[in-house]
């Protein structure tokens, strides 16, 4: 398994077109076979999102397609739009899994 942590600095009105598209892009990503992923807000206010993959290689590949022909270029710029900044993602190789499936349905927050 691969695991990408993402953080951002985002403009407060333009939070909810960062986390629009966030969810959209896990979409596809679901559908193209990675883990998933889960978009938190820290004390301090900046966003940071951990993303599984099951390599590093399906990543890359994922999101070459997507930049190749991305279905709704509007949102991904909104999204863009909405970053204040951006730091360099930890990218971490997995050397012993143990997380687990919540037994519960997990809802996506829109706050």
């Amino acid at each position: 398994m691969f695991v990408a942590i993402y953080r951002w600095r985002l403009h407060p009105e333009r939070e909810q077109d960062f986390v629009s598209n966030w969810h959209r892009i896990t979409r596809l990503g679901l559908a193209a076979g990675s883990g998933g992923s889960s978009l938190f807000k820290d004390g301090q206010g900046d966003w940071v999102a951990i993303a599984r993959w099951p390599s590093r290689a399906a990543r890359e590949r994922f999101f070459e397609q997507v930049e190749a022909g991305d279905a709704e270029p509007e949102m991904a710029e909104r999204a863009r739009l909405a970053v204040i900044e951006r730091q360099p993602a930890e990218e971490l190789d997995c050397v012993l899994d143990c997380w687990a499936s919540f037994p519960e349905t997990v809802q996506v927050s829109r706050s």
